[in-house]
């Protein structure tokens, strides 16, 4: 297990984004950071609730899977390996109230494209069908009117999301997300 430098352990600590203790390390908290704290870019908070089919019940140890862009539009250092081995990706599974929280970087799109910057997800829980989709975000420039439009279908692969500042200039969001049971 990676061993963090003993300032940046007690400001985790301290913020309650610690590392598990050896005995939890190989299980995934309901937090995740995703981004070193030396990444570039504008720091993100995403956070939300998993839900059953019927929208209110949460659904605990569910496994949210995320993964996306750095501030240049890629996925690793290694440019050639497409979206194969994100660097920025974390696992969480949700708490007993279907919880799930993570602290990254706003991505930006691919180099060269029109596709907006996203987050991928895919979400998974005993009983229920598997998630996938991507956040995008209002203001981005190449979300379009049928992005838009898509984003509003139950289901779809779009989730148009809204960054709001915090008291502490962090970039937030909250993406709750539904699964259909099996």
């Amino acid at each position: 297990m990676r061993r963090l430098p003993f300032p940046l352990l007690l400001l985790l600590g301290a913020l309650g984004w610690a590392q598990p203790d050896d005995q939890s390390a190989s299980r995934p908290s309901w937090q995740a950071v995703l981004a070193p704290p030396d990444e570039p870019g504008e720091p993100l908070r995403v956070s939300g609730t998993v839900f059953s089919e019927d929208g209110k019940r949460p659904v605990a140890g569910a496994t949210v899977h995320v993964y996306h862009t750095d501030i240049h539009g890629n996925y690793s250092r290694d440019q050639r390996n497409g979206n194969q081995d994100p660097r920025l990706q974390g696992t969480m599974i949700t708490d007993s109230s279907g919880r799930y929280e993570y602290r990254t970087i706003k991505p930006a799109p691919y180099p060269g494209s029109r596709v907006p910057a996203h987050i991928h997800y895919v979400v998974t829980a005993p009983g229920h069908q598997r998630r996938v989709f991507e956040i995008v975000f209002a203001g981005d420039p190449f979300v379009t009117p049928k992005v838009e439009a898509h984003a509003r279908r139950p289901g779809s692969i779009y989730s148009l999301q809204h960054l709001q500042k915090d008291a502490h200039n962090l970039w937030t969001c909250v993406q709750d997300v539904t699964l259909k049971t099996e």
